[in-house]
């Protein structure tokens, strides 16, 4: 290639990176675009409006759920309010295959559909993906968490099993450890699990769900929540508080300051607690639990 085309790849370059920081300085939302392989992959970034832009700020990546999309997830979750009021950027990666910018999968090994079936390479996604966002806005390398509901629980399993030196800590809502017999984590991950005891998606005991979108034997969350513990390092001693419909189990002496907590909720469906429901045939979020308030409190220590 010559100087010119390379100098006009530079400053075209330099302009999308100056308008992604324009965006990122007014707290709209920044959509971006990663090659991975032959394929191009999308996320969206919610910088909270009013930050000091030279400050690095934490990271909370949330996964959608099968069949969903960055939107939907924002909505379901309200994670973009609760970064603008504590301060941290919310990131919202897009998922494969789908209809019209919607219907999404992740490849998590066992499900779910297009990605699966595709065998998209979903850690390479991530890697990108953490790539261009800290090219594109301040972020804070030792503060990026990982979170999402169901397929998208399932990818946060993913990342803290491949990309461990990345990522701080993560948080699984109604999802499944399906990567639980691949799973090598390069250190100690501190693991929170929230699950309701009348998911039909994804039974918490496991088997087959009744109301499964993507039919496979399931994972059981103890099985889950006994790998991490295992891994971490932490004691067999388990403390446990119930108020209410929820109950935690929690192992707070692990290595490296990590710890495990598996929080379940009595009655409990295959949603999102304290979130948003966004079709009637979903079921409607537990009110026991403010799920992405608990999760950013449980991110905050770690």
């Amino acid at each position: 290639m010559t100087p010119e085309p390379m100098g006009i790849m530079r400053s075209a370059l330099a302009a999308a990176l100056a308008a992604a920081t324009a965006l990122a300085a007014s707290g709209a939302t920044i959509e971006r675009h990663v090659r991975v392989g032959a394929a191009e992959r999308s996320y969206e970034i919610d910088v909270p409006a009013r930050h000091d832009r030279a400050r690095p700020l934490p990271v909370v990546i949330v996964f959608h759920g099968g069949g969903g999309a960055a939107d939907s997830v924002r909505r379901q979750t309200r994670m973009s309010a609760k970064g603008e009021a504590e301060g941290f950027i919310a990131v919202y990666p897009q998922g494969s295959g789908g209809i019209a910018g919607k219907l999404k999968t992740w490849n998590a090994g066992t499900c779910c559909g297009h990605a699966m079936q595709q065998r998209i390479d979903e850690i390479a996604f991530v890697a990108a993906l953490l790539d261009d966002l800290q090219a594109t806005v301040a972020v804070d390398r030792a503060r990026v968490y990982a979170t999402g509901i169901s397929n998208g629980g399932m990818m946060a399993y993913e990342v803290a099993c491949s990309l461990a030196d990345r990522i701080a800590a993560i948080a699984v809502v109604a999802g499944e450890m399906t990567a639980l017999d691949r799973c090598r984590p390069s250190r100690p991950v501190p693991v929170l699990v929230i699950h309701g005891s009348a998911d039909r998606n994804l039974p918490i005991d496991g088997g087959v769900g009744a109301k499964a979108f993507a039919v496979h034997e399931v994972r059981s969350l103890a099985s889950a929540v006994d790998f991490w513990r295992r891994h971490d390092g932490c004691g067999e001693a388990a403390r446990s508080e119930v108020d209410g419909a929820v109950r935690r189990t929690s192992y707070s002496s692990c290595s490296g300051g990590s710890e495990v907590e598996g929080v379940t909720i009595e009655g409990g469906g295959h949603s999102w607690p304290g979130g948003d429901r966004l079709v009637r045939f979903l079921d409607p979020p537990s009110a026991a639990l403010d799920a992405t308030a608990e999760i950013w409190s449980f991110f905050s220590r770690h």
